[in-house]
């Protein structure tokens, strides 16, 4: 008898592999081009909108003149209005472009994981290819084979012959689930692929809009920067046509400043340096600055302070952003100094920056004019104004009478002790001296500190910084996305008084760094040295002779930023026993370092 003929015994699908592979390809490029587009329209909004300021300067009208300008004030008070507008725009622009820089982060994870998971399909199909080809030889060898047996002589060999039949059919069925498998992966891959790119258009299309409104609102900070030239100019005209009337009712507006002085009394004391009484330690350097700058130059200070007034045609000169810094076409001074030409220099002193009183505000830029850009209206009489030079103040000897003698024992009363200049409200420290915190601003960041610094500089004085403290997850992520894997390794809680002087982890004391390059110095991946360590080091050498007036201002990049980009430090120290300076220095620190892309900053 003999056997029915054996048909081949097993086959394999051929097609699916193939295919299979080149739509996961075809896949794959699209997921990596649409995670490079993604992310980088988002970081452009990010960076169109830090790139400016929104919101100019609110312009103020100088006092005493609001009858004479009620039609004009009209016209500021809405540009304040503009300008205050124009502040939140830029909030809700920056917050927009925070939340599609969050999400596509997010976008940009889903992609690299699916991406890994096209890998590994890939690797399955290519293994289940050279799985599939060699089943595929083996059952082409077995069809090839005698497929009738003589029975039941060749009873062994019919059933071996089927043997090999049922396991070739075993393992083609294991490659078809394993083919129906990788069909199932390659659909649910497929589904959540176009998820993902749909939402990537989306995240591109907000980005485009959210640039287009960051350039919107650039057009519109142009247009209103230059709305508050012209208005300035017109005040300025005004202040000219109003002070220029015979009652000369401009004298008016500052009182003390522009009446005549008094004779100046005996002993170097200008008339009025102690009528501020809340202010008088602070007016004796304020006098002695101007008295040493008479006797550096060899000429003679008329001490009477007073205000400036721009021209309508210096004002026009300036561009639009130096306006923008104005807020008013005025500039107070300390002093006038008469010039050769017969026109004046106006001297503004700097007050160290740890006094109770603010210092006053920079010389508009640029700081020298056109001859008579600026007027001072005195008695009837028009001074021009050359240009605007900057005194430093600095502290010196007490008048005689009580006053506390050094913490240090040396009993020396004629030299000022930081108890001298102790405002009211402040915390001593640790060790001597004390620290006034500013107080923080409208969103509660640290606005920086004002302290004198005393006694032996040892870090066992203060106390290591620590805690959650305001924008400390901010920076976290901050210092992620500029490439730092392990943010917690990189990042610092930079204190304004140095431990040493005994700062503590008071949060008033602290803000968020990078450890090397912002808060130490960095040799390594790029050198920076003007780090905040640097600058305590020269406080560290005053205080081993005396006393140390000590400032640091954080910086901010907008009104929403929660990490300082820089500091703005100073310090004035001086000798205990001889009241000489020993020190006078001011620097800026960037919240800067080198990193996998160079040179970044942690601001936000």
């Amino acid at each position: 008898m003999t056997a029915p003929s054996r048909r081949t015994a097993a086959r394999r699908r051929r097609t699916l592999p193939r295919i299979l592979h080149l739509v996961l390809m075809a896949l794959l490029a699209p997921i990596v081009a649409a995670g490079v587009q993604t992310i980088a329209a988002a970081d452009a909004v990010a960076v169109t909108v830090q790139a400016g300021t929104l919101a100019p300067v609110p312009l103020v009208a100088p006092r005493g003149f609001e009858a004479a300008l009620a039609t004009l004030l009209v016209e500021i008070n809405d540009a304040n209005r503009q300008a205050a507008e124009l502040a939140r725009q830029e909030k809700d622009v920056v917050a927009e472009a925070e939340r599609i820089t969050k999400e596509s982060a997010a976008i940009r994870d889903s992609k690299a994981a699916l991406n890994a998971r096209v890998a590994a399909v890939n690797q399955e199909i290519s293994d289940h290819n050279e799985r599939a080809k060699a089943v595929d030889g083996e059952i082409t060898a077995h069809n090839a084979k005698p497929h009738t047996f003589q029975l039941p002589a060749e009873a062994g060999a019919a059933a071996a012959f089927d043997a090999e039949a049922r396991q070739l059919e075993s393992r083609r069925n294991q490659e078809n689930a394993v083919e129906d498998k990788i069909q199932g992966e390659e659909s649910q891959i497929r589904q959540e692929a176009s998820q993902v790119d749909a939402r990537s258009s989306q995240l591109d299309a907000a980005s485009k809009a959210n640039d287009t409104k960051a350039s919107d609102l650039t057009t519109k900070q142009q247009q209103l920067q230059s709305r508050g030239q012209q208005l300035l100019a017109q005040m300025a005209q005004a202040i000219q046509s109003f002070a220029s009337v015979p009652s000369n009712p401009a004298a008016a507006m500052d009182q003390g400043g522009d009446a005549p002085a008094p004779a100046p009394q005996a002993g170097n004391r200008f008339a009025g340096q102690d009528e501020d009484t809340g202010d008088s330690p602070y007016r004796r350097p304020r006098a002695a600055a101007l008295t040493q700058y008479a006797k550096q130059h060899g000429t003679t200070v008329d001490t009477r302070p007073g205000t400036a007034y721009l021209t309508p045609d210096a004002v026009r000169q300036l561009s639009p952003a130096q306006a923008a810094t104005l807020g008013s076409p005025s500039i107070s001074y300390d002093g006038l100094v008469r010039k050769p030409n017969g026109h004046y220099t106006a001297l503004r002193v700097r007050a160290p920056a740890t006094t109770t009183a603010p210092a006053p505000a920079p010389a508009p830029a640029p700081a020298a004019f056109e001859s008579g850009g600026l007027v001072v209206h005195r008695n009837g009489e028009q001074l021009p104004v050359d240009e605007v030079t900057t005194v430093q103040e600095a502290p010196v000897a007490a008048a005689p009478g009580p006053a506390n003698p050094a913490s240090g024992g040396n009993g020396n009363r004629s030299v000022p002790t930081c108890e001298d200049l102790k405002p009211s409200g402040a915390t001593d420290l640790n060790g001597g001296g004390w620290v006034d915190y500013l107080p923080s601003d409208a969103q509660g960041r640290n606005r920086g500190v004002k302290a004198c610094l005393e006694g032996k500089p040892s870090s066992k004085r203060g106390q290591s910084a620590g805690g959650d403290i305001r924008g400390w997850s901010d920076a976290q992520a901050r210092a992620t996305a500029l490439g730092f894997p392990d943010p917690d390794k990189v990042l610092a809680r930079c204190h304004s008084v140095p431990r040493m002087a005994g700062g503590t982890r008071d949060e008033r004391n602290l803000t968020p760094c990078f450890q090397q390059g912002a808060n130490t110095n960095q040799a390594t991946g790029g050198t920076i040295t003007n780090s905040m360590r640097t600058f305590e080091t020269r406080a560290e050498s005053g205080m081993n002779r005396g006393y140390v007036l000590y400032n640091v201002r954080p910086q901010y990049n907008s009104t929403i930023s929660t990490i300082p980009s820089e500091w703005d430090m100073s310090l004035y120290a001086w000798d205990a026993t001889t009241g000489a300076s020993t020190d006078s220095a001011w620097t800026v620190v960037d919240n800067a370092r080198y990193g996998p892309s160079g040179l970044v900053n942690l601001g936000n």
